[in-house]
């Protein structure tokens, strides 16, 4: 403690000296000439990027804070500086002041002295959602992502500084204020997303059961309150995952893959919508169309179902049979009407892969219309676009394309973005006793797993074959699409793993684990 005070006294006194000095000098100069040829010193304090925020205004960047002190060489600003830095620090500070120039420094609280300036200045460690927010080079230049999406907006170009006025023997101007530049540009410009930081948080905790696959959660207005992409990816060491084998930077909630039987309630509102949802069909476990015989997951089979015993067991001959009696026609409008041929935007930038339904008169042939009863076949879908689905079903009949951003932020003034028009798919009667078949998957079918324990939710499940083999035996991707609470949603959420012997838990078993938790927040 003697040898830091002593320290500091020295520093003071030599401080004090040159100050002195440096006024008889200015005072006996012609004061004209100094101001001709002044000069400055300018010292970066750090980086500037606008910052991108969840619903509820948390910062998803720029989220780690620190306080920067500009330190002049004076008596008062030294002997300030002293009383808040740790010794090894001090010593360092005090070290680089000898030098009669200016210093920056950490500090663990703002200071208020003259001599001394401070700012804050933000950085990112770990940032939520990684691939919806995605990523800078090391220039602050968006690359992925919103960051590439609105690197107009986002973008600066300038660093947080600090710019000292000094004569023209390079002597700070004693009586001219430093002038700080594009402190406060972080939170100038932004842009609000629909993420939600707990939410978000919850879904990235149970989709670390996802050696490969998404989770996305969103409200009934179609609004994302969560996106996971698994693998993740370390944003500081990008270049290490460009030849890596799965492709922890495709982002898997927007790309499209094989859906399976989470396509079954599109069959559905076909049906019912048609006035054909009395239809009833005995299983055996398999039926013959054309010249090939077409089999249940259940060999042995079910026996005699409705509609509502065939989506909570996942029959497939029912649905294959079903498909037949509606028509390819009103099964592929339905589909077009749920935008399962396009691709969404989500946002500015920001779009799904396009879905891929075969083409409307291939299905004429009755063996491409039963693969498409049971989600098979040509169709490919994103996680995202499956949102369109139970949001309807959930909802009132109707679904919002799925949007990522809520408002934009620029000069400090917000502008919300135009929110979607609803599309309405289905009567309300009808999403409302869908409502209750997709409960009795998790009731009495085969969502058994996806039953959360803490609130009622519905939903259905699907293993989709890929026609991909791996050591002789199937890939298959597994799917479950779900809502909660069952009798007034408020949420939607998608689960889809790429390969469903690389997961820990079932994706029917993640989703009541976030249902659970989502509902705890409450």
């Amino acid at each position: 403690m003697q040898k830091r005070a002593l320290a500091c006294f020295m520093l003071c006194m030599v401080l004090f000296f040159v100050s002195a000095l440096r006024v008889t000098t200015v005072a006996t100069e012609d004061y004209s000439k100094v101001q001709k040829t002044q000069n400055g010193i300018r010292l970066k304090i750090g980086d500037s990027r606008g910052t991108i925020y969840d619903c509820n205004m948390a910062r998803l960047t720029n989220c780690e804070e620190k306080i920067i002190a500009c330190v002049t060489p004076t008596p008062r600003a030294v002997t300030a500086i002293s009383q808040v830095l740790e010794e090894e620090e001090l010593a360092e500070v005090l070290e680089q002041l000898k030098g009669n120039k200016p210093v920056i420094c950490e500090v663990p609280e703002e200071i208020e002295c003259d001599g001394i300036i401070c700012t804050r200045v933000f950085s990112d460690n770990k940032t939520p959602s990684r691939h919806i927010i995605g990523y800078t080079d090391t220039d602050l230049k968006g690359v992925s992502g919103l960051q590439k999406a609105y690197d107009k907006l986002l973008y600066r170009g300038e660093d947080i500084s600090v710019f000292y006025t000094t004569d023209a023997k390079g002597r700070i101007l004693e009586g001219v204020k430093p002038e700080l530049q594009n402190d406060n540009q972080a939170m100038k410009n932004g842009v609000v997303t629909t993420l939600d930081t707990n939410i978000q948080e919850i879904a990235e905790k149970h989709a670390e059961n996802l050696e490969m696959g998404a989770v996305v959660v969103s409200d009934l207005k179609g609004k994302i309150k969560a996106s996971v992409s698994r693998p993740a990816f370390d944003r500081k060491i990008i270049e290490l995952y460009l030849e890596s084998a799965n492709s922890p930077l495709l982002n898997r909630a927007v790309n499209a893959y094989n859906v399976g039987s989470v396509f079954k309630p599109c069959v559905a509102i076909a049906g019912i919508e048609s006035r054909k949802g009395d239809y009833n069909y005995t299983c055996t476990g398999s039926c013959e169309i054309i010249d090939r015989r077409f089999k249940c997951h259940n060999l042995s089979g079910h026996g005699n179902l409705n509609l509502d015993g065939a989506l909570a067991l996942s029959c497939n001959t029912y649905f294959y049979n079903f498909s037949f009696d509606i028509g390819y026609k009103e099964i592929y409008k339905t589909a077009q009407n749920l935008s399962f041929n396009q691709s969404l935007k989500l946002c500015d930038g920001i779009t799904t892969a396009k879905g891929n339904l075969p083409k409307e008169e291939s299905l004429s042939n009755i063996a491409y219309l039963a693969n498409l009863s049971i989600g098979q076949g040509e169709l490919l879908l994103s996680p995202v676009s499956m949102l369109n689905l139970y949001c309807s079903i959930a909802g009132d009949g109707s679904y919002y394309v799925p949007s990522l951003v809520e408002a934009t932020i620029e000069n400090g003034n917000l502008a919300p973005v135009k929110e979607n028009l609803p599309t309405r798919v289905m009567k309300p009667e009808t999403a409302k006793l869908l409502r209750q078949y997709l409960m009795g998957v998790l009731e009495e079918g085969t969502g058994g797993k996806a039953k959360p324990k803490t609130v009622s939710a519905a939903g259905k499940t699907a293993t989709a074959q890929t026609g991909k083999f791996r050591g002789g035996k199937e890939i298959n991707e597994g799917w479950f699409c779900g809502f909660f609470p069952a009798e007034n949603p408020q949420y939607v959420v998608i689960v889809f793993s790429e390969d469903d012997s690389k997961q820990s838990l079932t994706c029917a078993e993640i989703f009541a684990k976030i249902a659970d938790d989502i509902t705890a927040l409450k």
